[in-house]
């Protein structure tokens, strides 16, 4: 992996001139031809991209990721190609990955495990995983981080904070040092695969032997800052979803959202990296769970502030909305326009639970992404007053993340009903619901 600067920065640079060559190449045909030249240099752009993140790893990859959920906001073909992303990228060579868990364990991987196939299943931006079994035939999955990968993400991060500064002189209320600051630590602390466990601890405690959350053991006595040993799960992957029938898309829809969504107001938790390479369809009905490098907590004051917003937003008090937006740090104090206004243009982030029931679609998930990137008109004014307070880098990431993932499913759901629960301490709204309120024994249902 090359982990310059200039070697990393260089990559990106050739493929925006590559995109820019090609497009110009279609200013040579017309009409319909033009058309589909254009559709065919979009398309190899997109391969382009993705083999390129693929290969780079670190925050270029995550990038990626984030990408391919937005739909609607980015051309199809680019969307789909970046998709590749989400579960599989070019795998490191097997004698790195014994070289890496010998280094970890101090002897050779043979003494520690009875089988370890040595073509991964998974490689994702910091690491990749193999299936293995442990001395007692006990079938395990295995995250190997790349070598080289903390060294890469320190160059890519220092090429981010370039370009959000230089894009602060446009976004005159972005606090870019709280954002640099947050995305670094948020993708640092994915570095360390003990804090990692950790965390999946937590969440395994909370979700033992829940109806239809399933999270999988850790091992952490095999556990390292380079090597994580986790249950094997036997499961789907999460994006053959989009071919059940729209029944079972929605009832997935309220698992993810029950998940996500409920762990924050519930357990102040959230895991912060909403795409289909980190859930599986579990056999009984399950979704499992599997990826804890993105995890933040919140405290009870920054709790109360969201539900104060979702209140205001759910009884149609625009005024106290406008108030929460501020105490929070979302809007600056004071901008210059009528709460009409901002109510107009930023509502978009919460519009899946401004109707008793709302179906996510691509184009809902657009608009929510592109409301909240405007740089010109009306739009791109108001957003020079908003802001990303500290600790929610992530929490706009599953926001944008969740609603791309929602619209590819097309889910349909009670959204605000199942929100009420964790704000205003209703009930159960549905049928999964109640199965949460069963089956949790070690928090708060969700």
């Amino acid at each position: 992996m090359r982990t310059g600067r200039l070697a990393r920065t260089a990559v990106p640079v050739r493929l925006a001139g590559r995109a820019a060559l090609r497009w110009l190449g279609t200013l040579q045909y017309w009409g319909e031809r033009r058309r589909e030249k254009r559709k065919e240099a979009v398309l190899r752009t997109a391969e382009d991209a993705a083999r390129a993140m693929g290969e780079m790893k670190g925050a270029a990859m995550k990038v990626g990721q984030v990408l391919s959920l937005m739909g609607g906001v980015i051309p199809a073909e680019l969307a789909e190609g970046l998709a590749t992303l989400q579960a599989n990228a070019p795998p490191m060579a097997s004698e790195l990955v014994e070289e890496v868990l010998e280094a970890a364990y101090g002897r050779s991987p043979g003494s520690v495990f009875r089988r370890f196939e040595r073509e991964p299943f998974a490689a994702a931006s910091i690491g990749q995983v193999h299936r293995a079994e442990l001395r007692d035939g006990t079938k395990v999955a295995v995250k190997v981080q790349y070598p080289g990968v903390r060294e890469a993400i320190e160059r890519d991060l220092a090429n981010v904070a370039l370009v959000l500064r230089m894009g602060g002189l446009v976004a005159k209320g972005l606090d870019v040092g709280t954002l640099v600051r947050d995305l670094g630590e948020g993708i640092r602390g994915e570095l360390d695969y003990r804090r990692e466990a950790a965390w999946q601890q937590r969440f395994f405690d909370l979700f033992e032997g829940h109806g239809f959350v399933r999270v999988p053991r850790v091992y952490h006595e095999l556990t390292t800052e380079t090597v994580l040993v986790q249950e094997w799960l036997d499961g789907r992957p999460f994006r053959e979803a989009v071919r059940l029938p729209q029944e079972e898309r929605n009832r997935l829809g309220e698992v993810l959202y029950r998940f996500c969504f409920g762990n924050i107001y519930r357990n102040g938790l959230f895991n912060g990296d909403p795409h289909p390479g980190n859930y599986l369809l579990l056999r009984d009905g399950r979704v499992g769970f599997v990826d804890y490098g993105c995890v933040a907590e919140f405290d009870g004051a920054v709790i109360e502030g969201f539900k104060r917003l979702i209140r205001a937003l759910d009884r149609g008090d625009r005024e106290g909305w406008r108030a929460a937006t501020e105490a929070i740090g979302i809007l600056l104090p004071n901008a210059p326009f009528t709460t009409d206004e901002l109510y107009e243009h930023m509502h978009w982030y919460w519009a899946p639970i401004l109707e008793d029931e709302v179906e996510y679609t691509p184009e809902l998930a657009a608009e929510m992404v592109r409301r909240n990137t405007m740089t010109m008109g009306t739009g791109g004014q108001i957003n020079r007053y908003c802001n990303v307070p500290e600790g929610m880098v992530f929490l706009t990431r599953i926001n944008f993340g969740l609603a791309g993932l929602f619209g590819s499913l097309r889910a349909r759901g009670p959204w605000r009903a199942i929100v009420r629960e964790y704000v205003e301490g209703t009930g159960p709204s549905t049928e999964l619901g109640r199965l949460s309120a069963a089956t949790t024994r070690g928090g708060a249902p969700i």
